[in-house]
């Protein structure tokens, strides 16, 4: 099961889907990010860790599958990783791509919980459409402008159609000031864990390489030629390693 990134839908993993026929694709939007509250299935705005795990629960059970992978992507990743960790043994394997386990110091997650707040308050203020013209200049976006113009712009069609009151929820509820450390329970992962990074984004790659050396079973990969949305930026390199990851879990 593949988990977006924030201001993002599981339709972000379609180009990654179709060149696994081979695996069962499952790719849900994540709280905070329905369209229309009131479609079948959609997830609410409810983007508190508790409420999120339990969004995931039910995909999980459904799974037809043994073999579970959870593989997140930035605010997907955060929400993965803390599924593995809260629910032992329900997955069999954990991919992150541009991954944080959290801010560890109290004062500076104090401090990513006010500007995500301020944050949270001008996209109401402002609506979808100017926070997402805003929000694409931010230099950790800017390296997806390698993307197709195709693929951008149906990202871009359906970030659009997002409401602003459920950006703004799952900034408060589910940013990193909002979510505790978890760097102190990586030890406690008893899965495979591959964790990937761009090259080109460099604070994230730094993250993979100490995450790992908390982890006895992970394997770091940094993907060439790649910024932080390296599975879409570099989406053939990144695909040879996740398969090769995939062919090892049982």
């Amino acid at each position: 099961m593949a988990l977006h990134g924030f201001t993002g839908g599981g339709g972000d993993f379609a180009p990654l889907a179709e060149i696994f026929p081979e695996y069962p694709w499952l790719a849900p939007d994540l709280p905070g990010h329905a369209p229309e509250l009131s479609a079948p299935g959609a997830p609410s705005d409810d983007c508190g860790l508790e409420a999120s795990l339990k969004y995931l629960d039910a995909f999980i059970g459904k799974a037809a599958t043994e073999t579970k992978v959870l593989l997140g992507y930035s605010l997907g990743g955060r929400l993965a990783l803390r599924y593995a960790l809260a629910r032992p043994g329900r997955i069999t394997g954990l991919a992150l791509i541009g991954t944080s386990p959290g801010i560890q110091d109290d004062a500076e997650r104090m401090a990513r919980r006010e500007e995500d707040e301020i944050l949270a308050k001008k996209i109401l203020a402002k609506g979808v459409t100017a926070f997402l013209d805003e929000w694409q200049k931010h230099p950790l976006i800017a390296t997806q402008a390698r993307l197709s113009a195709a693929l951008r712009a149906a990202m871009r069609d359906r970030r659009l159609r997002l409401r602003k009151e459920g950006l703004a929820a799952s900034l408060r509820q589910f940013g990193q000031g909002s979510l505790e450390s978890a760097w102190s329970k990586l030890g406690e992962l008893r899965v495979p864990v591959l964790l990937c990074a761009g090259v080109e984004d460099e604070k994230y790659t730094a993250i993979a390489h100490a995450m790992q050396a908390r982890c006895s079973q992970a394997e770091v990969f940094i993907v060439p030629n790649a910024g932080h949305m390296a599975h879409l930026e570099n989406r053939d390199a990144f695909a040879a390693r996740l398969r090769a990851f995939l062919k090892k879990i049982k």
